[in-house]
């Protein structure tokens, strides 16, 4: 049976110009003329039998027909120059995966690690976009996340990487202070914080026996890379994730006053969809990343609690 379906040239005019709201913007961007696109329009409104555009004084807006199908075009379209660049940059071996990672997690955990991925499956291409906050993987291209918080992501299944322990640091002057940092000393100093989690240094001071001060004094920070440059250059104590400073830590920027530390409840998780489980690619990775992980941990370290 023969399939139902436009013509490339006229499904990449109706995108192009329902994009620009332009078919002249259109025509510009696929070298075409005008004509030749509101001819390739006009064909696939009598193919679908359905009108797209309103046209209105030379002006064109999208009917509610013409919206819904732009945007299911519109992904369509991309799907398929996401798959022909993959094809063009493995030259048809290795496969692609396309990852969204919190950017601090990618910059200080995930890309010093690849270099080991490569090693394995050097022909595997890697896809690597910023994602700060959870979103729905059906209508993207993503094969999976890695971020932080609970388990659960509607759609999808996660596998558990490892905890977020908070431990208290120091950098700049305050390496070489000689004094004994014990726990009240260390609340009685500049305390950095995180804007998103001002009771975390409260926490601390509780598991610590510390009672009686303030635990909310000291500078505020949107960002925890700023707080850990903050205690690199001896502004205060830090209270921070220890994969963050690792390398700090190593390098003598920065060392740990305390050895009382604070885990919090959510985890670091690697999610992807569930209809993408079992796919090849994507179980090299999710095995590669579990024994990254366990690495991290340690041996003797527990799973998800």
């Amino acid at each position: 049976m023969r399939r139902r379906i436009p013509s490339m040239g006229a499904l990449m005019a109706f995108d192009a110009t329902a994009r620009h709201a332009s078919v002249t913007r259109a025509a510009d961007e696929l070298s075409l003329t005008e004509s030749a696109i509101s001819r390739q329009i006009s064909q696939l409104e009598s193919q679908l039998e359905v009108q797209l555009f309103l046209r209105v004084k030379k002006r064109l807006s999208l009917t509610q027909a013409g919206v819904a199908y732009a945007r299911d075009v519109g992904k369509v379209l991309e799907r398929l120059e996401r798959d022909t660049l993959d094809v063009m940059t493995n030259e048809g071996e290795g496969g692609a995966l396309e990852i969204a990672v919190c950017p601090t997690v990618c910059k200080l955990w995930l890309i010093p690690r690849l270099p080991d991925f490569y090693e394995s499956h050097p022909k595997l291409t890697m896809s690597i976009s910023a994602r700060n906050n959870r979103f729905l993987f059906r209508g993207t291209t993503f094969d999976g996340a890695l971020f932080y918080g609970a388990a659960s992501w509607p759609g999808a299944r996660s596998d558990f990487l490892f905890d977020r322990e908070l431990i208290a640091v120091v950098g700049g002057r305050l390496l070489q202070d000689p004094a004994p940092w014990t726990p009240e000393r260390i609340a009685q100093e500049r305390l950095l914080h995180l804007v998103t989690r001002l009771d975390s240094w409260r926490d601390w001071a509780e598991s610590a026996g510390v009672e009686g001060l303030n635990m909310l004094k000291g500078p505020r920070f949107d960002m925890q890379l700023m707080a850990i440059e903050a205690a690199c250059a001896g502004l205060g104590v830090a209270l921070v994730p220890r994969f963050m400073v690792a390398a700090d830590l190593l390098e003598g920027r920065l060392r740990i006053v305390s050895d009382i530390s604070l885990r919090e409840e959510g985890a670091y998780y690697f999610s992807y969809p569930e209809e993408k489980a079992g796919e090849p690619q994507l179980e090299f990775f999710r095995s590669w990343l579990q024994v990254q992980a366990q690495r991290f941990r340690g041996p003797d370290a527990a799973g998800p609690q």
